[in-house]
Protein backbone atom coordinates (compact mmCIF):
# COMPACT_ATOMS: atom_id res chain seq x y z
CA UNK A 1 0.00 0.00 0.00
CA UNK A 2 0.80 3.51 -0.54
CA UNK A 3 1.47 5.51 2.77
CA UNK A 4 -2.13 7.08 2.41
CA UNK A 5 -3.75 3.30 1.72
CA UNK A 6 -5.10 4.73 -1.52
CA UNK A 7 -3.06 2.79 -3.96
CA UNK A 8 -1.30 -0.33 -4.20
CA UNK A 9 2.16 -1.60 -6.07
CA UNK A 10 2.57 -5.05 -7.21
CA UNK A 11 5.62 -6.61 -8.33
CA UNK A 12 5.89 -9.35 -11.15
CA UNK A 13 7.98 -11.89 -12.59
CA UNK A 14 6.13 -10.91 -16.04
CA UNK A 15 8.66 -8.26 -15.94
CA UNK A 16 6.55 -5.47 -14.58
CA UNK A 17 5.76 -3.82 -11.90
CA UNK A 18 1.90 -2.27 -11.49
CA UNK A 19 0.24 0.80 -9.58
CA UNK A 20 -3.50 0.21 -8.74
CA UNK A 21 -6.57 2.05 -7.11
CA UNK A 22 -8.59 0.69 -4.74
CA UNK A 23 -11.10 -0.23 -7.17
CA UNK A 24 -8.57 -2.30 -8.80
CA UNK A 25 -8.20 -0.57 -11.58
CA UNK A 26 -4.36 -0.03 -13.09
CA UNK A 27 -3.95 3.80 -13.91
CA UNK A 28 -0.40 2.53 -14.49
CA UNK A 29 1.65 -0.22 -15.72
CA UNK A 30 5.14 0.23 -14.73
CA UNK A 31 7.23 -1.40 -17.92
CA UNK A 32 10.53 -1.37 -18.81
CA UNK A 33 12.49 -3.97 -17.05
CA UNK A 34 13.96 -6.75 -18.82
CA UNK A 35 13.76 -9.40 -16.19
CA UNK A 36 12.30 -10.16 -12.64
CA UNK A 37 10.76 -7.17 -10.93
CA UNK A 38 11.70 -8.63 -7.26
CA UNK A 39 10.20 -5.45 -5.15
CA UNK A 40 8.29 -3.05 -5.37
CA UNK A 41 7.80 0.20 -2.73
CA UNK A 42 6.77 3.65 -2.23
CA UNK A 43 8.93 6.77 -1.00
CA UNK A 44 7.90 8.05 1.84
CA UNK A 45 5.24 10.73 0.57
CA UNK A 46 3.80 8.40 -1.71
CA UNK A 47 4.67 10.47 -4.79
CA UNK A 48 7.55 7.91 -6.37
CA UNK A 49 7.87 4.29 -6.41
CA UNK A 50 11.56 2.15 -6.86
CA UNK A 51 11.71 -1.06 -8.58
CA UNK A 52 14.53 -3.80 -8.51
CA UNK A 53 14.94 -6.61 -10.92
CA UNK A 54 16.73 -9.33 -12.44
CA UNK A 55 17.84 -6.97 -14.82
CA UNK A 56 20.79 -5.70 -12.66
CA UNK A 57 18.81 -2.52 -12.17
CA UNK A 58 16.44 -0.68 -10.68
CA UNK A 59 14.59 2.13 -11.90
CA UNK A 60 12.34 5.06 -10.15
CA UNK A 61 9.06 6.23 -11.34
CA UNK A 62 6.08 8.92 -10.85
CA UNK A 63 2.39 7.62 -10.69
CA UNK A 64 1.90 7.93 -14.24
CA UNK A 65 4.36 5.29 -14.88
CA UNK A 66 7.02 7.16 -16.06
CA UNK A 67 10.72 6.22 -15.41
CA UNK A 68 12.20 9.48 -14.77
CA UNK A 69 15.68 7.25 -13.53
CA UNK A 70 17.32 4.16 -14.29
CA UNK A 71 19.60 3.24 -11.65
CA UNK A 72 22.15 1.15 -13.94
CA UNK A 73 25.54 0.23 -12.91
CA UNK A 74 25.37 -3.40 -10.51
CA UNK A 75 27.01 -6.43 -12.71
CA UNK A 76 24.06 -8.98 -11.02
CA UNK A 77 20.61 -9.09 -10.44
CA UNK A 78 19.58 -6.06 -8.10
CA UNK A 79 18.02 -8.03 -4.70
CA UNK A 80 16.28 -5.01 -2.99
CA UNK A 81 15.68 -1.76 -3.59
CA UNK A 82 14.65 0.52 -0.70
CA UNK A 83 14.04 4.42 -0.08
CA UNK A 84 15.74 6.38 2.79
CA UNK A 85 13.55 7.88 5.65
CA UNK A 86 13.14 11.09 4.11
CA UNK A 87 12.58 10.15 0.30
CA UNK A 88 15.93 11.92 -0.90
CA UNK A 89 18.23 8.89 -1.34
CA UNK A 90 17.75 5.26 -2.60
CA UNK A 91 19.71 2.16 -1.49
CA UNK A 92 20.36 -0.97 -3.38
CA UNK A 93 21.45 -4.76 -2.81
CA UNK A 94 23.18 -6.98 -5.62
CA UNK A 95 24.46 -10.22 -6.23
CA UNK A 96 27.87 -8.10 -7.66
CA UNK A 97 28.59 -8.11 -3.71
CA UNK A 98 27.99 -4.20 -3.33
CA UNK A 99 25.20 -1.84 -2.43
CA UNK A 100 25.30 1.27 -3.90
CA UNK A 101 23.27 4.35 -2.66
CA UNK A 102 21.47 6.81 -5.46
CA UNK A 103 20.34 10.19 -5.50
CA UNK A 104 16.60 10.30 -7.22
CA UNK A 105 18.60 11.57 -10.60
CA UNK A 106 19.74 7.92 -11.01
CA UNK A 107 23.10 8.82 -10.38
CA UNK A 108 25.47 7.10 -7.91
CA UNK A 109 26.67 8.24 -4.72
CA UNK A 110 28.13 5.78 -3.34
CA UNK A 111 29.19 2.73 -3.76
CA UNK A 112 29.07 -0.01 -0.89
CA UNK A 113 32.25 -2.41 -1.67
CA UNK A 114 33.80 -4.92 0.21
CA UNK A 115 31.53 -7.61 0.28
CA UNK A 116 33.06 -10.81 -1.05
CA UNK A 117 29.69 -12.63 -1.96
CA UNK A 118 26.21 -11.50 -3.16
CA UNK A 119 24.43 -9.20 -0.95
CA UNK A 120 21.18 -10.22 0.14
CA UNK A 121 19.70 -6.80 1.77
CA UNK A 122 20.61 -3.04 2.33
CA UNK A 123 18.48 -0.80 4.90
CA UNK A 124 18.78 2.33 6.58
CA UNK A 125 18.94 3.46 10.02
CA UNK A 126 15.79 5.33 11.40
CA UNK A 127 17.25 8.84 10.96
CA UNK A 128 19.20 7.38 7.75
CA UNK A 129 22.27 8.08 8.30
CA UNK A 130 23.83 4.80 8.08
CA UNK A 131 23.19 1.76 6.30
CA UNK A 132 23.93 -1.80 6.94
CA UNK A 133 24.08 -4.34 4.67
CA UNK A 134 23.86 -8.56 4.68
CA UNK A 135 25.61 -11.04 2.93
CA UNK A 136 26.53 -14.42 1.70
CA UNK A 137 29.93 -13.87 3.07
CA UNK A 138 29.05 -14.37 6.51
CA UNK A 139 28.73 -10.93 7.50
CA UNK A 140 27.29 -7.75 7.77
CA UNK A 141 28.91 -4.37 7.36
CA UNK A 142 28.03 -0.71 8.48
CA UNK A 143 28.05 2.01 6.41
CA UNK A 144 27.87 5.74 6.30
CA UNK A 145 26.86 7.64 3.51
CA UNK A 146 29.76 8.41 1.53
CA UNK A 147 30.45 4.55 1.28
CA UNK A 148 33.00 4.35 3.90
CA UNK A 149 32.74 0.95 5.90
CA UNK A 150 32.13 2.02 9.58
CA UNK A 151 32.31 -1.31 11.12
CA UNK A 152 32.67 -4.94 9.90
CA UNK A 153 30.48 -7.57 11.62
CA UNK A 154 31.77 -10.69 11.78
CA UNK A 155 31.20 -13.87 13.81
CA UNK A 156 28.57 -16.05 12.26
CA UNK A 157 29.81 -19.10 10.92
CA UNK A 158 27.40 -18.87 7.08
CA UNK A 159 25.26 -16.57 5.51
CA UNK A 160 23.81 -14.01 7.18
CA UNK A 161 20.13 -13.47 5.94
CA UNK A 162 19.58 -10.44 7.28
CA UNK A 163 20.27 -7.72 9.40
CA UNK A 164 18.57 -4.78 10.85
CA UNK A 165 18.63 -1.90 13.44
CA UNK A 166 16.56 -1.51 16.41
CA UNK A 167 14.08 1.20 16.97
CA UNK A 168 16.67 3.77 18.14
CA UNK A 169 19.21 3.11 15.67
CA UNK A 170 21.91 1.62 18.53
CA UNK A 171 21.95 -2.15 18.03
CA UNK A 172 21.86 -4.32 14.87
CA UNK A 173 20.25 -7.67 14.90
CA UNK A 174 21.36 -10.52 12.39
CA UNK A 175 19.68 -13.76 11.47
CA UNK A 176 22.43 -16.42 9.83
CA UNK A 177 22.31 -20.12 8.56
CA UNK A 178 24.23 -20.80 11.12
CA UNK A 179 20.87 -21.43 13.17
CA UNK A 180 21.77 -18.17 15.39
CA UNK A 181 20.66 -14.86 15.58
CA UNK A 182 23.39 -12.02 17.24
CA UNK A 183 22.85 -8.67 18.54
CA UNK A 184 25.55 -6.63 18.04
CA UNK A 185 26.78 -2.62 19.28
CA UNK A 186 27.66 0.00 15.93
CA UNK A 187 31.47 -0.61 16.70
CA UNK A 188 30.93 -4.20 15.93
CA UNK A 189 30.74 -5.16 19.39
CA UNK A 190 28.94 -8.96 19.92
CA UNK A 191 26.51 -7.65 22.28
CA UNK A 192 24.46 -10.98 22.98
CA UNK A 193 24.32 -14.28 21.20
CA UNK A 194 20.89 -15.68 20.81
CA UNK A 195 21.63 -19.21 20.81
CA UNK A 196 19.03 -22.13 20.82
CA UNK A 197 17.55 -23.38 17.44
CA UNK A 198 18.16 -26.91 15.75
CA UNK A 199 17.71 -25.37 12.67
CA UNK A 200 18.51 -22.41 10.52
CA UNK A 201 16.95 -19.47 11.28
CA UNK A 202 14.18 -17.89 9.06
CA UNK A 203 14.24 -14.14 10.44
CA UNK A 204 14.87 -11.63 13.67
CA UNK A 205 12.51 -8.53 14.17
CA UNK A 206 12.56 -6.29 17.46
CA UNK A 207 10.00 -5.50 19.53
CA UNK A 208 7.80 -2.35 19.01
CA UNK A 209 9.64 -0.87 21.97
CA UNK A 210 13.05 -2.46 20.89
CA UNK A 211 13.35 -4.19 24.08
CA UNK A 212 12.95 -8.13 22.66
CA UNK A 213 13.73 -9.88 19.48
CA UNK A 214 11.09 -12.73 18.14
CA UNK A 215 12.91 -15.43 15.78
CA UNK A 216 11.26 -17.92 13.69
CA UNK A 217 13.16 -21.14 12.48
CA UNK A 218 12.84 -24.42 10.36
CA UNK A 219 13.09 -26.50 13.90
CA UNK A 220 9.16 -26.17 13.99
CA UNK A 221 9.85 -23.20 16.86
CA UNK A 222 9.66 -19.05 17.21
CA UNK A 223 11.51 -17.99 20.24
CA UNK A 224 11.66 -14.86 22.25
CA UNK A 225 15.11 -13.51 23.94
CA UNK A 226 15.94 -10.38 25.43
CA UNK A 227 18.92 -8.01 25.32
CA UNK A 228 21.13 -10.06 26.68
CA UNK A 229 20.08 -12.94 24.42
CA UNK A 230 18.30 -14.86 27.29
CA UNK A 231 15.57 -16.84 25.78
CA UNK A 232 12.44 -15.33 27.28
CA UNK A 233 10.19 -18.33 26.27
CA UNK A 234 10.02 -21.10 23.07
CA UNK A 235 7.03 -20.55 21.18
CA UNK A 236 6.05 -24.42 20.85
CA UNK A 237 3.69 -26.50 19.40
CA UNK A 238 3.73 -25.91 15.79
CA UNK A 239 4.14 -29.03 13.30
CA UNK A 240 5.98 -27.67 11.10
CA UNK A 241 8.48 -24.73 9.65
CA UNK A 242 7.61 -21.26 11.52
CA UNK A 243 7.49 -18.62 8.27
CA UNK A 244 6.98 -16.00 9.84
CA UNK A 245 6.17 -14.23 13.80
CA UNK A 246 5.05 -10.95 13.94
CA UNK A 247 4.63 -8.62 16.97
CA UNK A 248 0.62 -6.60 17.61
CA UNK A 249 0.82 -3.00 17.07
CA UNK A 250 0.97 -2.65 21.32
CA UNK A 251 4.24 -5.60 21.32
CA UNK A 252 1.75 -7.27 23.51
CA UNK A 253 1.53 -10.76 21.37
CA UNK A 254 3.02 -12.20 18.79
CA UNK A 255 1.21 -14.06 15.66
CA UNK A 256 3.79 -16.90 13.72
CA UNK A 257 2.51 -18.48 10.56
CA UNK A 258 3.22 -22.14 9.86
CA UNK A 259 3.81 -25.10 7.84
CA UNK A 260 1.37 -27.17 9.79
CA UNK A 261 -1.79 -25.10 8.07
CA UNK A 262 -1.84 -23.16 11.21
CA UNK A 263 -1.51 -19.73 12.40
CA UNK A 264 -1.41 -19.22 16.43
CA UNK A 265 -1.30 -16.22 18.86
CA UNK A 266 0.77 -16.51 21.82
CA UNK A 267 1.36 -14.01 24.76
CA UNK A 268 4.99 -13.20 25.86
CA UNK A 269 5.34 -15.60 28.55
CA UNK A 270 4.84 -18.41 25.80
CA UNK A 271 1.69 -19.05 27.03
CA UNK A 272 -1.13 -20.12 23.73
CA UNK A 273 -3.78 -17.57 23.40
CA UNK A 274 -5.30 -19.22 19.98
CA UNK A 275 -4.78 -21.85 17.08
CA UNK A 276 -6.12 -20.13 14.32
CA UNK A 277 -7.10 -23.94 12.13
CA UNK A 278 -8.88 -24.06 9.24
CA UNK A 279 -6.29 -23.41 6.17
CA UNK A 280 -5.87 -26.87 3.92
CA UNK A 281 -2.12 -25.93 3.50
CA UNK A 282 1.10 -24.01 4.42
CA UNK A 283 0.53 -20.81 5.83
CA UNK A 284 2.54 -18.27 4.37
CA UNK A 285 2.13 -15.22 6.68
CA UNK A 286 0.50 -14.09 9.65
CA UNK A 287 0.05 -10.37 10.54
CA UNK A 288 -1.93 -7.83 12.78
CA UNK A 289 -4.73 -5.30 11.99
CA UNK A 290 -3.12 -1.54 12.44
CA UNK A 291 -5.86 -1.60 15.96
CA UNK A 292 -4.26 -5.14 16.84
CA UNK A 293 -8.07 -6.27 16.88
CA UNK A 294 -7.81 -8.82 14.00
CA UNK A 295 -5.46 -10.64 12.12
CA UNK A 296 -5.00 -12.06 8.28
CA UNK A 297 -3.35 -14.71 7.20
CA UNK A 298 -2.27 -15.87 3.72
CA UNK A 299 -2.19 -19.90 2.77
CA UNK A 300 -1.21 -21.94 -0.11
CA UNK A 301 -4.90 -23.58 -0.17
CA UNK A 302 -5.48 -20.19 -2.49
CA UNK A 303 -6.89 -18.47 0.22
CA UNK A 304 -6.52 -15.88 2.83
CA UNK A 305 -8.88 -15.50 6.28
CA UNK A 306 -9.40 -12.88 8.52
CA UNK A 307 -9.41 -13.58 12.49
CA UNK A 308 -10.66 -12.58 15.85
CA UNK A 309 -7.92 -12.39 18.39
CA UNK A 310 -10.00 -15.46 20.30
CA UNK A 311 -9.71 -17.45 16.87
CA UNK A 312 -12.82 -17.59 15.13
CA UNK A 313 -12.64 -17.09 11.59
CA UNK A 314 -14.22 -13.52 10.65
CA UNK A 315 -14.10 -14.20 6.81
CA UNK A 316 -12.70 -16.42 4.30
CA UNK A 317 -11.34 -14.58 1.06
CA UNK A 318 -11.68 -16.83 -1.16
CA UNK A 319 -11.52 -16.43 -5.03
CA UNK A 320 -7.51 -16.97 -5.57
CA UNK A 321 -6.62 -19.91 -8.05
CA UNK A 322 -3.53 -20.56 -6.82
CA UNK A 323 -0.88 -19.97 -3.90
CA UNK A 324 -1.93 -16.95 -1.89
CA UNK A 325 1.62 -15.63 -1.07
CA UNK A 326 0.90 -12.58 1.23
CA UNK A 327 -2.12 -10.49 2.87
CA UNK A 328 -1.84 -7.54 4.47
CA UNK A 329 -4.08 -4.79 5.66
CA UNK A 330 -4.06 -1.16 4.92
CA UNK A 331 -2.57 1.73 6.81
CA UNK A 332 -6.31 2.52 8.10
CA UNK A 333 -7.46 -1.34 8.43
CA UNK A 334 -10.52 -0.66 6.08
CA UNK A 335 -8.96 -2.86 3.33
CA UNK A 336 -6.44 -5.89 2.66
CA UNK A 337 -4.86 -6.84 -0.11
CA UNK A 338 -3.29 -10.41 -1.06
CA UNK A 339 -1.21 -11.30 -3.68
CA UNK A 340 -1.28 -14.94 -5.64
CA UNK A 341 0.36 -17.31 -7.86
CA UNK A 342 -2.73 -17.19 -9.90
CA UNK A 343 -1.05 -13.68 -11.25
CA UNK A 344 -3.44 -11.09 -9.71
CA UNK A 345 -3.61 -9.41 -6.56
CA UNK A 346 -6.87 -8.54 -5.29
CA UNK A 347 -8.43 -5.89 -2.93
CA UNK A 348 -10.80 -6.88 -0.03
CA UNK A 349 -13.10 -4.69 1.95
CA UNK A 350 -12.87 -5.46 5.71
CA UNK A 351 -15.94 -4.63 7.58
CA UNK A 352 -15.82 -3.63 11.04
CA UNK A 353 -19.10 -5.32 13.42
CA UNK A 354 -21.80 -3.33 12.79
CA UNK A 355 -21.01 -3.48 8.77
CA UNK A 356 -21.40 -7.41 9.18
CA UNK A 357 -24.72 -7.22 11.73
CA UNK A 358 -26.35 -5.10 8.92
CA UNK A 359 -25.46 -7.34 6.37
CA UNK A 360 -26.71 -10.59 8.21
CA UNK A 361 -30.21 -8.01 9.16
CA UNK A 362 -30.88 -7.87 5.59
CA UNK A 363 -30.66 -11.15 4.43
CA UNK A 364 -32.47 -12.18 7.03
CA UNK A 365 -34.72 -9.70 6.43
CA UNK A 366 -37.76 -11.66 4.58
CA UNK A 367 -37.74 -14.76 7.08
CA UNK A 368 -37.81 -12.16 10.06
CA UNK A 369 -40.74 -9.95 8.65
CA UNK A 370 -42.76 -13.50 8.09
CA UNK A 371 -41.91 -15.96 10.87
CA UNK A 372 -44.00 -16.10 13.96
CA UNK A 373 -43.01 -14.24 17.60
CA UNK A 374 -40.36 -16.87 18.50
CA UNK A 375 -38.00 -14.91 16.92
CA UNK A 376 -39.29 -11.29 18.01
CA UNK A 377 -35.98 -10.29 19.91
CA UNK A 378 -34.04 -10.51 16.84
CA UNK A 379 -36.68 -8.80 14.65
CA UNK A 380 -36.58 -5.88 17.33
CA UNK A 381 -32.80 -5.66 17.04
CA UNK A 382 -32.51 -5.62 13.72
CA UNK A 383 -35.57 -3.11 13.40
CA UNK A 384 -37.65 -4.83 11.38
CA UNK A 385 -41.42 -5.34 12.02
CA UNK A 386 -43.81 -8.37 11.25
CA UNK A 387 -46.02 -8.03 8.27
CA UNK A 388 -48.49 -8.85 10.60
CA UNK A 389 -48.11 -6.18 12.41
CA UNK A 390 -47.18 -3.10 10.40
CA UNK A 391 -46.68 -2.27 6.59
CA UNK A 392 -43.90 -0.38 7.30
CA UNK A 393 -40.27 -1.82 8.01
CA UNK A 394 -36.82 -0.07 9.01
CA UNK A 395 -33.51 -1.28 7.89
CA UNK A 396 -30.05 -0.59 10.00
CA UNK A 397 -27.29 1.32 8.23
CA UNK A 398 -25.33 -0.28 6.06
Amino acid sequence: FSPDGQMIVTASDDETARLWNLKGNAPAALKGHQANVRSASFSPDGKSIVTASDDETARLWNLKGNAPAALKGHQANVRSASFSPDGKSIVTASDDETARLWNLKGNVLAELKGHQASVNNASFNPDGQMIVTASSDETARLWDLKGNLLTEIKGHADIVRSASFSPDSQMIVTASLDNTVRLWGLKGNLLSELKGHQANVRNASFSPDGQMIVTTSFDKTARLWDLKGNLITELKGHQNTVNSASFSPDGKSIVTASEDNTARIWDLNGSLIAELKGHQANVNSASFSPDGKSIVTASEDNTARIWDLNGSLIAELKGHQANVNSASFSPDGKSIVTASEDNTARIWPVQDLNQLLARGCNWLHDYLASTPDPVDDLRQFCGIKSSTSSKSTSFPSR
